[in-house]
């Protein structure tokens, strides 16, 4: 029964809104990290140069610092006819729209300066979407449905991307460059529309303070207090850290892995990307599934393990070598088990939110989560060159002990609210 109540969870209202929410989030980062290379390949821009264009996407990893003035600054007339979440949404939608489109006005080989610039407003504006989008997801989504809001917002994410991505690479050799740009822009109206449909609780929209030192305490500095006023707020940052770097470390090894033990670019693209995506998407389903269904604490126990013990499968694929039929297994083993620790995660730190300081807080939250991982995963290298394959396997899945042992004191007593 419970089961059966999760799924029909997937066809509310409310948690469709979050799929296409999901959708107009995912849209601009496939545009900007390979789109928008191809773009510049097709107007004859060295390759140096296009490398540079990975820095476009940095708001991303940076979009904390602006958090707090999103998440307390009203928008005139817009915050009281739509509210505080909606208003920034269809903003942010529209902007996106123009930019979009303005990228494909201009000639990729002789107006790079312009199209640089574009490109970094647009991460910039999609960064702050994507601040918002959280920020209603986590405040309008009842907290047991957190976990299928976060599968459904992680489908609609997927799809933006393959919309922007493949579709649009797809229409690249059929029309003009400038046409592809104004096709995808005019995607944005999906957000724009469902922005317009949502719904949204107008009596949280509160009057911002005019006062910068006041507006300074209580934008920035109270969210930041408010963590450390929690129990076992010196446990929580750690943990989070940790929840997921064991399946980090080993993913980002996972391509130079497969190609030097003889698989080609083709079959990766074939097993690994396409294969992969739909386990990844599958796991995600069924993690939104398990958190409404037992809750936080044995959902988070269930990925944890899950994840630790999936890197054993890479570890037995390096004993076979090159043999495909156990690659899809691997593949699936891997991504299955990564998509349900997504899903999970996700509605973990979303419960970590205190809805007053919604916005900062989750991007605080995630961009430390990602920025401190990246670091630390960052010597995976040297560990595989000194172990081997299979060794190096075998200790990414060591690696994930710490984020359990957390979890155990996370766990032992309330932190966690049960569902």
């Amino acid at each position: 029964m419970n089961f059966l109540r999760a799924l029909k969870s997937y066809t509310k209202p409310d948690i469709l809104v979050i799929l296409f929410l999901g959708l107009s989030s995912g849209l601009p980062l496939a545009l900007i990290l390979s789109t928008l290379k191809a773009y510049l390949v097709d107007g004859g821009v060295d390759l140096k140069t296009i490398g540079l264009f990975s820095v476009a996407s940095l708001p991303y990893s940076l979009k904390f610092l602006w958090a707090p003035i999103v998440d307390s600054l009203e928008i005139p007339y817009l915050t009281q006819k739509l509210g505080k979440r909606r208003s920034w949404m269809i903003i942010t939608q529209f902007l996106l729209m123009i930019l979009i489109a303005s990228i494909g006005a201009y000639n990729a080989g002789e107006d790079i300066k312009i199209i640089a610039i574009l490109a970094l407003t647009v991460c910039f504006v999609s960064a702050t979407q994507d601040i918002v989008v959280d920020a209603y997801r986590i405040e309008e989504i009842k907290p047991e449905d957190q976990g299928i809001a976060t599968g459904m917002y992680v489908y609609g994410y997927r799809i933006g991307m393959l919309i922007s991505g493949a579709l649009a690479l797809f229409l690249s050799d059929l029309i003009d460059w400038s046409l592809v740009y104004l096709i995808i822009a005019s995607v944005m109206m999906i957000g724009i529309i469902t922005t317009m449909i949502a719904k949204e609780d107008l009596k949280r929209a509160k009057n911002q303070s005019h006062n910068l030192v006041e507006w300074f305490k209580n934008s920035v500095i109270s969210p930041l207090t408010d963590f450390f006023h929690r129990p076992k707020w010196y446990i929580v940052f750690p943990f989070i850290i940790a929840f997921k770097l064991g399946d980090v470390f080993a993913g980002t090894l996972t391509l130079p892995f497969l190609l030097d033990i003889g698989f080609s670019k083709t079959e990766i693209a074939q097993i690994v990307k396409t294969f992969g995506l739909f386990a990844t998407l599958f796991g995600v389903f069924i993690g939104g599934i398990l958190v409404k269904s037992w809750g936080l604490n044995k959902s988070l126990w269930i990925a944890g393990i899950l994840q630790m013990t999936s890197n054993l499968a890479f570890a037995y694929q390096a004993e076979l070598g090159h043999y495909t039929p156990s690659l899809y297994a691997v593949v699936f083993i891997e991504n299955f088990s990564g998509g349900i620790g997504d899903a999970v995660f996700v509605a973990y730190l979303s419960s970590l939110c205190n809805v007053a300081f919604t916005a900062t807080q989750y991007a605080i939250l995630v961009s430390f989560a990602t920025m401190s991982r990246s670091i630390l995963s960052s010597s995976a290298g040297v560990f595989a060159e000194l172990l081997g394959w299979r060794s190096f396997f075998f200790l990414s899945a060591m690696v994930a002990i710490p984020g359990l042992l957390l979890l155990s004191i996370l766990t032992s007593k309330f932190f966690i609210k049960k569902s």
